[in-house]
């Protein structure tokens, strides 16, 4: 088996009414998406998503005539473009997806199956007034969900948002578990509002540890290994970081010398699935997590379910939801049907081989724009 192309098509969905997610400035009408589809001379395909794919002509140029199954060699050439070019691993999870259908396996199991299903937890993205926020999270413990991630806004008021979480966690009780996301990791594009340096950390770590808070998230950028190392010793919640560091060596200085409890590497943006094999192992012998990020759309979502599935030692996976603003519809416009959690509050992919995803895309056809 050879891979005889790689085709990148590019799609939009258009919304009605705009979600202004807690870390982006900027209100959200529509979204983009890259859908990689890797064909082999058999006729096998693979496809993934979840972030773009700007270097397909460069990918295509290596990627052509080699075995797909040899998915350690394909991660290594998409490290030397990741190097020099933007991120290209969705092109890695897409020779994976093929690998996987030719074996007749689905994604996870061929990664090994350490889970067969994990629990989910809600993984919010607005910020709304508390009252809302209360009702909002009730509504997602009767759903099923054993675990909600709540966000602080960007910008100052953080100790009124932890009483919002102080009223999440006395209205749900101690049944469910409360993450909290500070989105200080990083920015988007032009936004240029400094983060929180580490007393400020130190101070918010410490009014969460009161309300017995399961982790704290992005409390500061990724780049402050040292800040972290400091606020690791200075509190007792689970801290974690590293959703869009680029780079195995980024990631494995969190681990090692800044002591980050979950590491949260999102396939689709950073190493793919050879490199969340890599750092997941790296976390079990340090006796840590790696449990990923999956806010990119519904691919990414499924790729990172099977990853999560496959090699993480965390009871919990994300799974974006935060409705009405952030519905499974409007997360999933990617897959044929969303993604739901069952009234058990686990999650799983959808079956079949590879990613179980059908690989026509047909469902897609009218947001095609290339």
């Amino acid at each position: 088996m050879r891979i005889a192309s790689v085709e990148v098509r590019r799609y939009r969905t258009i919304w009605g009414n705009p979600v202004r997610m807690a870390w982006d400035p900027s209100p959200r009408t529509l979204q983009d998406a890259d859908v990689v589809v890797v064909t082999a001379d058999d006729g096998t395909v693979g496809i993934a998503g979840g972030d773009d794919l700007p270097d397909a002509e460069l990918l295509s140029r290596k990627l052509v005539g080699l075995d797909p199954r040899r998915t350690d060699l394909v991660h290594r050439i998409c490290a030397t473009v990741d190097f020099h070019r933007g991120r290209p691993w969705i092109a890695e999870l897409a020779c994976h997806d093929l690998a996987a259908r030719a074996a007749g396996e689905p994604l996870w199991r061929f990664l090994g199956g350490r889970s067969e299903a994990l629990l989910a937890y809600a993984s919010t993205g607005e910020v709304v007034d508390p009252d809302e926020r209360v009702e909002r999270s009730a509504h997602m413990a009767l759903a099923g969900f054993r675990a909600i991630k709540l966000r602080l806004p960007r910008a100052g008021g953080w100790r009124d948002a932890v009483a919002g979480v102080a009223r999440v966690r006395e209205a749900l009780g101690p049944e469910v578990d409360l993450m909290v996301d500070a989105n200080q990791g990083w920015r988007m594009a032009g936004d240029t509002m400094p983060a929180w340096d580490v007393a400020e950390a130190v101070r918010c770590a410490r009014e969460l540890e009161e309300i017995g808070v399961y982790w704290l998230e992005e409390p500061l950028p990724a780049s402050d290994v040292r800040g972290y190392a400091e606020l690791r010793a200075k509190t007792s919640l689970r801290i974690a970081a590293g959703e869009m560091v680029r780079a195995e060596h980024e990631a494995r200085d969190l681990l090692v010398h800044g002591g980050v409890d979950v590491l949260q590497c999102d396939v689709a943006l950073s190493g793919g699935l050879v490199g969340a094999r890599r750092l997941s192992g790296a976390a079990d012998l340090l006796n840590r997590w790696w449990s990923p990020h999956t806010w990119t759309n519904g691919l990414g979502l499924v790729f990172n379910l099977h990853a999560a599935l496959a090699l993480s030692a965390c009871p919990y996976v994300e799974v974006p939801f935060d409705p009405p603003g952030w519905s499974p519809d409007r997360r999933d416009w990617l897959l044929p049907t969303p993604i739901f959690a069952g009234e058990d509050g686990l999650v799983r992919p959808p079956d079949g081989p590879g990613c179980g995803v059908p690989t026509d895309l047909a469902w897609l056809e009218p947001n095609r724009r290339s």
